[in-house]
């Protein structure tokens, strides 16, 4: 859709994610929260100097992992845009579309250019319309490599934790 000052005018979709993992670092630490919440109102206050970006529509995926890419809301986005619905996603930063580099790479690379799709990780500094070739093919693997090592390294400290305490006799079953 083009206006009378042929600046393109944006349909978009916020994506919000939270795993069950990072509202309980969230908790745990004094960092800002991620809360769905708080995902929300900064990408509200950041759109608010984005004129040429309307917000279509928030999907929410509530404690669900970054690993994989099988979520409710993520597909539905997937759906919209394939529906020409919105033509660009915006997240708060680069983990919250998800934690699997090669994943993430796939979509931020190959299939939002692909179908015409601006991808914005406000916190990562990323916009694919004023990105060059340093920052899509650099920049953002190494951010996407690292939130994917984050994801395998606290996996691996909660396993070891939870082997500690059987081993000591302890009680790891849900409550």
């Amino acid at each position: 859709m083009l206006s009378n000052n042929l600046s393109k005018t944006y349909l978009c979709g916020g994506y919000l994610r939270l795993s069950k993992e990072d509202d309980d670092i969230a908790k745990s630490e004094t960092l800002q929260s991620n809360s769905i919440e708080n995902q929300k109102e900064y990408i509200e206050d950041y759109l608010q100097s984005k004129p040429e970006i309307r917000v279509v529509d928030f999907y929410i995926d509530d404690g669900y992992s970054g690993v994989n890419f099988d979520r409710p809301d993520f597909q539905r986005m997937l759906q919209d845009i394939k529906d020409k619905k919105i033509n660009c996603v915006i997240v708060k930063d680069l983990s919250r579309l998800g934690r699997n580099y090669i994943e993430v790479g796939k979509y931020i690379e190959r299939l939002f250019p692909f179908l015409g799709v601006r991808f914005i990780a406000i916190n990562d500094n990323y916009d694919s319309e004023t990105a060059n070739i340093t920052d899509t093919h650099l920049v953002l693997p190494v951010k996407s490599f690292v939130n994917d090592t984050y994801c395998r390294q606290n996996s691996q400290k909660v396993r070891s934790h939870l082997s500690a305490k059987r081993n000591i006799g302890e009680y790891v079953g849900n409550y």
